[in-house]
C-alpha cells in the first residue's frame, strides 16, 4: 500500500476533474448535452430520506442491517449524505478494540460525493466520486483520526426513477486508516472484491448492482 493516501487524493482530484468535465462537455455525441445535464440536475436536487443497507457484523457477505440516512444535492452539485454513521464503518473491522471505539463515535459523519450524469431517460443515472469521511476516536487509551476512502468510477453509482420518485444508489468503502497512515489500514483490503458496499435508498426497487 506504498503512498497509499497519495493515490487516493489524486483519484480524488482526478474523479473530480473527470466529472466536472463531463457536466461541462457539449461536444460529446455520446454523452448528455448541457440541456440534458440541467434537466439530471433539476430532477435530482433537493433533500431525501431512505435507509443505509449495509452488511451486518454476523457475517462478512450476507445478512444485512439497516440504518435511517438523509441525503441532499444542492446548488454545488454534490451529493451530501448526513449523517454516515460510524458504526457502518465497524462492520467491516476486524479487530475488536478498533470496531468498538468506531461504535462509541457519537459524531455524525458527513460524506460528500461529487457527481457526474451519464443517462437521463426513464431514470436519472450518475457516477459518484466519494471523498473520505472523517472520524474522531478514542482508541486503546489515545484520540485518534480514523479516515474511511471510497473506489469511484463504477463501484459508486446513484440513480432516480422519473416515474416512482425512487431514489438510491451503491458507495463501496475500500480503506479505514488510522491517522491517514498506510500501514494501519482497518479493512485491510486492496481490492474491491473484500470490500464494504452499502447501499443507499428511499425505495428497494433497485438491487446492487452485479
Amino acid at each position: 500500500m506504498k503512498n497509499l493516501k497519495l493515490i487516493f487524493l489524486a483519484l480524488g482530484c482526478m474523479a473530480a476533474l473527470s466529472l466536472t468535465s463531463c457536466l461541462k462537455d457539449s461536444d460529446d455525441n455520446d454523452g448528455l448535452t448541457p440541456a440534458q445535464i440541467s434537466q439530471c440536475y433539476n430532477a435530482v436536487k433537493g433533500t431525501y430520506n431512505g435507509k443505509m443497507v449495509y452488511p451486518s457484523s454476523d457475517t462478512k457477505y450476507g445478512n444485512t442491517d439497516t440504518i435511517d440516512v438523509s441525503w441532499s444535492i444542492g446548488a454545488d452539485t454534490m451529493l451530501v449524505i448526513k449523517p454516515f454513521p460510524a458504526k457502518i464503518v465497524a462492520q467491516g473491522i476486524l479487530d475488536v478494540d478498533m470496531k468498538e471505539a468506531l461504535m462509541n463515535v457519537d459524531m455524525p459523519g458527513e460524506l460528500r460525493c461529487y457527481i457526474g450524469f451519464f443517462k437521463y431517460e426513464s431514470e436519472v443515472d450518475f457516477l459518484l466520486a466519494p471523498q473520505k469521511v472523517e472520524y474522531p476516536i478514542f482508541y486503546k487509551g489515545a484520540t485518534h483520526k480514523m479516515s474511511v476512502y471510497f473506489w469511484n468510477n463504477s463501484y459508486s453509482w446513484g440513480f432516480k426513477s422519473l416515474t416512482s420518485g425512487g431514489m438510491g444508489g451503491q458507495l463501496v468503502m475500500a480503506y479505514a486508516l488510522l491517522d491517514d497512515d498506510e500501514n494501519k489500514n482497518y479493512i485491510n483490503s486492496s481490492s474491491t472484491s473484500s470490500t464494504i458496499p452499502v447501499i443507499f435508498s428511499t425505495t428497494f426497487e433497485r438491487q446492487q448492482q452485479q
